[in-house]
């Protein structure tokens, strides 16, 4: 059913204008608006596109056409722009994501991943920070939209982010209060549940899911954790430690190598800083390894241990795949190992050799 007659009326006030007004701008008579207001009529259709500029809506918007796009539809689109941005002009693909964005303004779930297709591609633009300013008004929108619990607190969590991106940490931490809680372990309940009125297997993922994403974030949190004790010997040599024996315990090389990388990435920094050029250069060398070794194709996955991930997995947003484009991702890699911090060490035969390794090593990755 058509809501043009309600949204005119909403629009007319919003706008604090008489009918009078929009009858001479529409140039028909006072009325024919009062018709259209209390839904008794329509106005022509030459008239919608100006009254969409009048009220700076979409013709779709003045109509109340709100169509929802599909988890697929939107996967869909967020991998076909992200492919696009790897080998167009950054611009050119953006603003065909603005435009979309403009038709689904109304979809939260669109929004959502639209703004994580931008964090996780901004930095290909030359007005980086315009471009995240832009991604927080989409998120903003989003806390309008949405009541879903889960939506809003990964809007949140992406707004957290670009404030961080923008050195605004004040703004992260107030977003973030209150965040580290004492859990209540809505995971253990849901799966004792599930047991308890004999469904195994659900019990089973349930749990599965749990561990296996405690165990990703136990290592994806270490680097900052290192980088927290570099004063601390013990604490700094005790963590990489037991890092790696969780790594190698539960095989995450293969299961999940990006997890690895940044762990091995932020023992190198830390080495570095710490002009601990032996312990940078063990970690760098684990990091190109898996680079060529381990992390392509890039898809989350479970293995014999983790054997009932794949539902879990694909019921992601995104599902499974990489969420950038792999030239993209092999780039990162290599600006990664040419950081600054490891400037001092540039002119070293062995940082040279292995920059080398990396870049031969992904150019033969399709």
């Amino acid at each position: 059913m058509l809501q043009i007659g309600s949204i005119i009326l909403k629009e007319r006030k919003r706008l604090q204008v008489t009918q009078d007004t929009l009858a001479a701008y529409c140039q028909v008579s006072k009325a024919s608006v009062s018709k259209w207001e209390k839904g008794q009529s329509y106005p022509d259709i030459t008239l919608l596109p100006k009254l969409a500029s009048y009220f700076k809506l979409t013709v779709d918007e003045l109509l109340g056409y709100e169509r929802q796009l599909s988890k697929a539809e939107i996967q869909k689109q967020y991998y076909e722009f992200a492919e696009r941005f790897g080998i167009e002009p950054f611009e050119q693909v953006y603003d065909e994501v603005d435009e979309q964005v403009k038709s689904f303004y109304h979809d939260p779930s669109f929004l959502l991943q639209m703004s994580i297709l931008m964090l996780n591609h901004h930095m290909l633009s030359d007005e980086s920070p315009h471009i995240l300013q832009k991604t927080n008004q989409w998120l903003e929108r989003i806390r309008q939209l949405s009541e879903d619990v889960w939506m809003l607190r990964q809007a949140n969590s992406l707004q957290a982010t670009i404030a961080l991106m923008q050195a605004d940490p004040n703004t992260t931490l107030h977003l973030l209060d209150g965040v580290i809680k004492p859990s209540i372990g809505d995971e253990i309940l849901l799966a004792t549940a599930y047991e308890q009125v004999e469904k195994q297997d659900e019990a089973l993922r349930v749990i599965q899911v749990m561990m296996y994403q405690n165990i990703i974030q136990l290592v994806g949190s270490s680097p900052i954790y290192l980088r927290l004790t570099t004063a601390d010997s013990n604490a700094f040599e005790e963590t990489i430690r037991r890092m790696n024996g969780l790594i190698e315990l539960y095989s995450l090389r293969k299961l999940h190598p990006n997890i690895c990388l940044q762990f091995y990435f932020g023992v190198a920094q830390c080495a570095a800083a710490l002009e601990k050029s032996e312990l940078m250069y063990s970690y760098l060398k684990k990091f190109v390894e898996v680079c060529i070794e381990d992390l392509f194709p890039i898809k989350l996955r479970g293995d014999d241990y983790f054997d009932l991930l794949e539902d879990w997995l694909a019921q992601l947003d995104l599902g499974p795949n990489a969420l950038r484009n792999t030239s993209i991702i092999k780039q990162s890699a290599l600006e990664a190992i040419e950081a600054p911090f490891f400037a001092p060490f540039q002119n070293e035969e062995e940082m040279k050799e292995l920059i080398e390794k990396l870049r031969w090593g992904l150019e033969g990755i399709q």
